[in-house]
């Protein structure tokens, strides 16, 4: 029989493989499909918040989007610097390709549509931008949700997810999505929906669709899971990047002994010193006693 984890196993687990990259906020209903896409593919290894700032400062700088395709790349470089932002001639020049490709592709800018098309089609587009970061398909997942929409069941759970939870033992495999939905739902709250999602969908997109007879990404997963409290931060991120997870980890410290602070060492150092001198002088006092002892009966033996 499978063993689900408990809730905080698998909590400790998240908490783990959790990286800045995955903490993406919700889209604002004012923020289109090109615009999100664009701070994703300026993100890189990095927080949101910078790719965010770029945006803003484009749409300060450009009348539209078009304008910042077709401008010279100066110009956009400028835009950047102007709001004290790093890295301009790289992030200028991804910024002009990917507005380039996305016109090139459907002879327009817009991208809203991204939000009422399936993962499938969103994913075909995705690659033939081939500029896009790898979480950027599951950002554009839970961007697309719709509450109020009358097919809404909850947060998407694709065939690769089921695929890994059974593989992993924690749901009989081909589960169905009520399943794996009720034992991700305290997970999946608030501030914490954007980045355990991001990074459990990464995980399970990375094992092989057709299952092998011993599954090395599999094992490391499990391994990682079994020693989510112990495993250093230098081993967990090798277990990671052999099975092609590439994403700082954000919660270090593990693995790691604790040094015992100097002024605990003095501290033990000096009671050790002062149980050495107390041992001596009680040896000292001891052997006066004895002397006063011996002297007493001798003077006792003469007078008898």
């Amino acid at each position: 029989m499978p063993a689900s984890p408990k809730p905080g196993d698998l909590a400790e687990f998240l908490h783990r493989i959790d990286s800045r990259v995955f903490h993406i906020p919700p889209r604002p209903e004012s923020m289109s499909a090109l615009e999100r896409l664009l701070a994703l593919i300026l993100q890189g290894d990095g927080s949101y918040a910078v790719p965010a700032k770029c945006v803003r400062a484009f749409q300060e700088h450009f009348v539209n989007w078009n304008e910042l395709r077709v401008a010279r790349l100066f110009e956009v470089k400028d835009a950047l610097a102007a709001h004290g932002i790093g890295g301009v001639q790289h992030r200028a020049e991804l910024a002009q390709q990917y507005l380039r490709r996305v016109f090139g592709l459907q002879n327009h800018l817009d991208l809203d549509w991204l939000y009422d098309a399936s993962s499938e089609r969103r994913e075909t587009l995705l690659e033939a931008l081939e500029v896009c970061p790898d979480h950027a398909r599951f950002v554009l997942d839970l961007d697309s949700l719709d509450e109020e929409d009358e097919d809404y069941q909850g947060i998407p759970i694709s065939a690769a997810m089921k695929r890994m939870f059974g593989r992993l033992g924690w749901t009989p495999n081909n589960p169905k999505e009520a399943v794996i939905r009720e034992m991700l739902a305290p997970h999946m709250e608030g501030d914490s929906l954007y980045p355990n999602f991001i990074s459990l969908s990464l995980l399970s997109f990375l094992l092989p669709v057709n299952k092998p007879k011993n599954c090395p990404k599999v094992a490391a997963i499990l391994d990682l899971y079994k020693h989510r409290k112990t495993m250093s931060d230098a081993d967990a991120t090798e277990l990671l990047a052999g099975i092609g997870f590439h994403f700082p980890l954000l919660h270090t410290g593990y693995g790691v002994k604790k040094k015992v602070s100097t002024k605990k060492k003095a501290a033990k150092k000096t009671s050790k010193k002062a149980t050495k001198k107390s041992t001596k002088k009680a040896k000292a006092k001891k052997k006066v006693a004895k002397k006063t002892s011996k002297k007493a009966t001798k003077k006792t033996s003469k007078k008898s």
